[in-house]
């Protein structure tokens, strides 16, 4: 491994900083937002499509029913990447509450509080890395390979998206692992639908392998919802 100058921080003083900084975490965040299209794609698990009313909620149950994040390259120099925010989900809970205050489609965030978390040791293992903001001009002694990665920063033009605390991973889709994976929904009713409806359903059986009748499921998902911190949708 390459040795690098950095200071020398304990691992005693590292815990305690992240337990007494309100705006660190250790999850990253993937929101939706509406699609432009009318409808929304869903492929089932027997291989056949379900097209429902286009919405961020319904982007999400894509997401879920796919287990799949899809890549895009809009803002990306042409590379197909998924975006992810490290910002704590109580600092996201005040951006989603300028939904409430937008007098036009302008004035709103661009995303939903619809969407999943994971873990930053789990998307770093997978190529994920924060962001680089610099300069707009900096952008030519970026190497092409990491151009990805560039968000332009100019506060003296009113360029300034650092407040979005931006992760990003190169890939044109990334299968999510249930089990390193956190829903996010507004309300704690919708959290309920997500783990009931998306659970995997079993047969009850006696102890000598006979049926019993009975059914019980097995969440698929774990969610939570933003009105525990405060969120009113």
């Amino acid at each position: 491994m390459i040795e690098h100058m950095t200071p020398k921080l304990s691992k005693v003083l590292y815990e305690r900083i992240r337990l007494v900084r309100r705006d660190l975490g250790n999850l990253l965040f993937h929101f939706t937002r509406t699609p432009i299209d009318n409808f929304v794609s869903i492929i089932q698990s027997d291989g056949g499509i379900w097209e429902t009313p286009a919405s961020a909620s319904t982007v999400l149950a894509k997401i879920l029913s796919e287990a799949k994040l899809i890549g895009t390259s809009r803002w990306t120099y042409g590379q197909n990447c998924i975006c992810f925010t490290e910002a704590p989900i109580q600092e996201i809970n005040s951006i989603f509450a300028l939904i409430e205050i937008a007098s036009s489609k302008e004035e709103r965030p661009r995303y939903e509080p619809y969407g999943v978390a994971v873990s930053k040791k789990w998307l770093f293992s997978k190529g994920g890395r924060p962001v680089i903001y610099d300069h707009p001009d900096a952008l030519k002694e970026v190497p092409e390979n990491m151009k990805y990665r560039f968000v332009p920063y100019d506060p003296e033009h009113e360029i300034d998206f650092t407040w979005e605390r931006e992760w990003r991973i190169k890939a044109d889709y990334i299968q999510l692992d249930p089990n390193e994976t956190l829903v996010i929904v507004p309300t704690s009713e919708e959290a309920f639908r997500i783990v009931y409806d998306f659970a995997n359903i079993e047969s009850d059986y006696d102890r000598d392998g006979s049926p019993m009748g009975g059914i019980y499921h097995i969440p698929k998902w774990l969610a939570v919802s933003l009105d525990l911190f405060g969120f009113n949708s």
